[in-house]
């Protein structure tokens, strides 16, 4: 039976070919610890590092040395939360978000640190800005965004949204988990104070590293403390980024595969990607809405298609598709505030996502497979 992976906004599989030989010849030929030694492979595993951040901060607009490396997106939101939060401030959290923004907003919130309101990103442009102004309040101090939601497809303007905090002077914190790599994203153009992603998603990288890409002139506060290779005989973290905010040793494996995933999505063009991946979501709600029985949850051109099956728990529908050898994800997704946005709160859903390596025939097994449960 032939494997069909529709679940690309959980991880992208299969990686390029060059992400994953660049993984394994970073243990093979680099497999020194960056920046913590003289010598040839401690040498050659900063220098793959270094070429990591600078691809990063050329995609996405900053400095190289404003790319912090992190486990993941969860781990930067994280960062950029609690790093950026003053004690008592306010902070605005838009309705679409994954609970790796909400958690730890609302973590500070109930330790008594901070406060927080929900806005409604759901509408226009106009309407969304305006949500965001009825909300603030003189202590707010952080608006995030999530570029692009996990349970469907839609998009807020990230652009729109920095040039209003910019003008209030409010931090910017943007969640591109499901958006890297498949929407360009430029840090300064768009006023973001913290961009915050996974490598292993849009990116294309193997799990184990995402980023946190920070604006200049921006200072964190730490949640985690530890070697960071440069000024070891102080008793404090030091204040220079990236040094900062990576305690430890990176997944160097990790990042080489994120260094050839991002030139990979650079060499084959974000506008090629996500034009791609809008055919196949197109072409999957045109063959749901034909099917009968079916609901699609909020947007559905762009990467990821949330649905439900009258008649079925999105866990029976994904069991059945599991049979047939198709890869989705069902339930909540991580990401209450959003089902309860598009109105799939009860049950949750089911989500199709996908990623440039698929085709038009996982879109038409999928449905094929859909349509078996219409007949039942």
């Amino acid at each position: 039976m032939r494997t069909i992976y529709l679940d690309n906004a959980a991880t992208t599989y299969p990686k390029p070919e060059e992400v994953l030989r660049a993984a394994s010849d970073a243990m093979r030929k680099a497999g020194g610890n960056p920046g913590r030694g003289s010598h040839r492979l401690s040498n050659a595993a900063a220098e793959l590092v270094f070429d990591c951040r600078t691809a990063a901060a050329e995609l996405f607009g900053a400095e190289p040395e404003r790319v912090v490396f992190t486990m993941n997106a969860t781990h930067a939101l994280n960062y950029a939360v609690k790093g950026l939060a003053e004690a008592g401030c306010h902070i605005l959290i838009d309705n679409y978000a994954h609970n790796a923004a909400y958690r730890p907003v609302a973590g500070l919130a109930d330790a008594g640190l901070a406060e927080y309101d929900i806005y409604d990103a759901s509408g226009d442009e106009d309407e969304i800005i305006e949500n965001i102004r009825s909300k603030l309040r003189p202590d707010t101090r952080i608006v995030l965004a999530t570029h692009q939601s996990n349970i469907c497809s839609h998009i807020l303007p990230i652009e729109t949204i920095g040039h209003f905090c910019a003008q209030y002077g409010l931090h910017f914190i943007v969640d591109a988990s499901q958006s890297a790599g498949h929407l360009p994203i430029d840090l300064h153009r768009m006023n973001i104070t913290a961009l915050c992603m996974p490598g292993h998603k849009g990116l294309f990288a193997p799990m184990g590293v995402g980023m946190l890409i920070s604006a200049p002139d921006v200072r964190y506060n730490t949640i985690l403390e530890g070697g960071a290779g440069i000024h070891s005989l102080d008793a404090v973290m030091p204040e220079e980024l990236p040094e900062r905010l990576e305690a430890g040793t990176l997944p160097l494996p990790a990042v080489a595969g994120l260094l050839a995933g991002i030139r990979f999505v650079r060499r084959t063009g974000l506008q090629e990607i996500h034009l791609h991946e809008c055919t196949l979501t197109s072409e999957l709600t045109d063959r749901l809405s034909v099917l009968g029985g079916v609901t699609v949850s909020g947007e559905s051109v762009g990467s990821v298609v949330g649905f439900r099956v009258n008649g079925y728990s999105p866990a029976e529908v994904g069991a059945h598709l599991a049979s047939r050898g198709i890869c989705v994800r069902t339930g909540y997704h991580c990401a209450p505030l959003a089902h309860r946005t598009v109105g799939s709160f009860e049950n949750g859903s089911v989500r199709a996502g996908v990623s440039y390596f698929n085709k038009m025939s996982d879109i038409h097994a999928l449905t094929g497979a859909l349509a078996e449960l219409g007949r039942k």
